[in-house]
């Protein structure tokens, strides 16, 4: 499985430098985050060992770095969250150094990534002493796609636009229950998963659903407007874990998209919201740029977590390196550092001696 991703990552990377007439000499380095297989950053007991001790927190996202090295003749960085979660942190969210170099402004802003799961990065204006704070709000798209690929039989992916959810009403007893979930009431540093809003808690949906008097299936838009309200409901309350509410909400990620859900969470949180496009990010950009940026950090030697941000005891360098086939040279190391370096907003440019 690993072998299969890295040869589609292999045959991306070969199309997206021919269309940017670019060759492979071009690359300094490739970040890869790889395909999440297990999430769960704070110690636990795995239910399929009975009697076994407790376990440490984990991230382990699957990937295969060799052959991408070998491809592209780079430095490939991959398992970025484990260092963090080794720290004590939750390996989550990663993206606010990214989000901190490029959006922070003269005014409080937020930025909000609508993937899987929602999370959100408060930026403080410039100068300001109030640390960046960030953290999973709870489901994004997950249980929306989840449930309409699962109800309809795989004949619809998505809710294009928001088209269904908007045709339907809340269930709202379904949804108090959904909210009334622990996730919503806890403080950050936090974040979230599959594990927590994936497959499993669809099941639960669909069966509490059942014992509600009605067939799932009769009510798809209906079920969709409720997912929909929740994910926006989710957001709104995380805002008021933030130390002030910011002047604007800047959205990224696969869920601007989906219209009904922006205007569902433009109403809810009294904000407005603009695309990351506005600035010259697209929205489905922004996270692969994030991962090349922590990717730079690591082999600039600066640290690519926020430890206010993950809860890790300390702020750690990132990932793992894995050389090309003509090694990790000090020259090579040197030229990536002197390339990384003017791509590096302050703070993370490393300071030059004198």
């Amino acid at each position: 499985m690993a072998n299969i991703l890295s040869r589609m990552e292999i045959r991306l990377g070969k199309i997206l430098l021919e269309k940017a007439g670019l060759s492979p000499g071009h690359l300094c380095s490739i970040g890869t985050h790889g395909v999440t297989l297990r999430h769960h950053p704070v110690p636990h007991r795995l239910s399929f060992l009975s009697g076994a001790p407790e376990a440490g927190g984990v991230s382990f996202q699957l990937s295969d770095p060799f052959p991408l090295a070998r491809a592209f003749g780079v430095p490939v960085v991959s398992q970025f969250r484990g260092a963090d979660v080794a720290a004590g942190g939750c390996g989550a969210p990663l993206a606010p150094v990214f989000h901190r170099a490029v959006f922070t402004a003269g005014l409080d802003r937020a930025f909000l990534n609508i993937g899987g799961i929602a999370n959100i990065t408060f930026l403080p204006a410039l100068g300001s002493s109030v640390p960046v704070t960030a953290f999973d709000t709870g489901p994004g798209n997950m249980l929306l796609d989840l449930a309409i690929l699962t109800l309809t039989d795989g004949q619809e992916p998505f809710d294009r636009n928001g088209e269904r959810a908007r045709r339907g009403r809340v269930i709202r007893p379904l949804l108090d229950s959904l909210l009334a979930d622990p996730y919503f009431f806890r403080s950050p540093p936090k974040s979230t998963g599959r594990e927590e809003w994936g497959e499993d808690r669809l099941a639960g949906i669909m069966a509490a659903a059942r014992s509600g008097g009605f067939d799932p299936r009769d009510r798809i838009d209906d079920l969709l407007a409720t997912l929909t309200e929740l994910t926006a409901e989710g957001i709104r309350r995380g805002l008021g874990f933030l130390a002030s509410s910011p002047r604007l909400l800047i959205a990224g990620g696969g869920g601007v998209r989906n219209r009904f859900l922006m205007e569902r969470i433009e109403i809810l949180t009294g904000l407005p919201i603009r695309q990351s496009g506005d600035f010259g990010l697209p929205s489905q950009a922004i996270e692969s740029a994030a991962f090349a940026y922590l990717a730079l950090l690591t082999l600039s030697g600066v640290p690519g977590a926020i430890a206010s941000v993950t809860g890790a005891l300390e702020e750690t360098v990132l990932g793992q390196i894995t050389p090309p086939p003509t090694g990790l040279s000090s020259d090579l190391i040197r030229n990536v550092r002197e390339r990384a370096c003017i791509h590096l907003p302050s703070p993370d440019r490393p300071k030059r001696p004198g």
